[in-house]
């Protein structure tokens, strides 16, 4: 019953952010998986050689390290590359399709249970979308007992805690006060 946080964009960025994760968490920084190469044609070859969540259990724990947009009815999910181009701007995101698709290719077992979705926002049901979480669950339907949690509020990750904000009253909270499951 490991713990593992997955980068879908191992940018700098999200690289220090999972660290922080992981310390405030007790995951071990080995137990950060990534893809070596950022992405184009190099990501999908390195996955014939390595599927960085091929080797996860029924019963481990994966939570999903990205950006949301902190409310509800949010189409995509990401995080910024790295400045490879000089540019700064360079975003990779995901719809929930894409996502879904990412983590198969990544080799995900289909027998996977408990995932999590740390992007801002990822649990609040709008007005035209359900959540994000949900809809990413309703994506991996070969996954027959997956459970997706998403947070309703906005992360803050320091190397000592995760709290989850609520926009609304600035009050933080833990990420089992703010967690919604499906």
């Amino acid at each position: 019953m490991a713990k593992y946080i997955y980068l879908p964009v191992p940018s700098a960025e999200m690289v220090e952010m999972a660290e922080d994760m992981a310390s405030a968490i007790s995951i071990p920084k080995t137990n950060i998986m990534a893809n070596k190469v950022e992405k184009g044609v190099g990501k999908a070859m390195y996955r014939w050689i390595n599927k960085c969540l091929s080797d996860m259990k029924s019963t481990d724990t994966v939570y999903i390290l990205l950006h949301g947009n902190g409310r509800a009815d949010g189409k995509q999910v990401g995080a910024q590359r790295n400045d490879t181009f000089g540019d700064g701007k360079t975003w990779k995101t995901y719809t929930p399709t894409q996502l879904a698709s990412t983590l198969g290719k990544e080799g995900l077992p289909t027998s996977f249970v408990d995932l999590h979705l740390c992007a801002c926002g990822s649990g609040y049901d709008g007005d035209k979308l359900r959540p994000w979480a949900k809809r990413l669950k309703d994506q991996m339907s070969t996954y027959s007992n997956i459970k997706v949690t998403g947070y309703l509020g906005w992360f803050s990750i320091t190397g000592t805690t995760i709290r989850i904000k609520d926009p609304v009253n600035a009050s933080f909270h833990s990420l089992e006060e703010k967690a919604v499951t499906f």
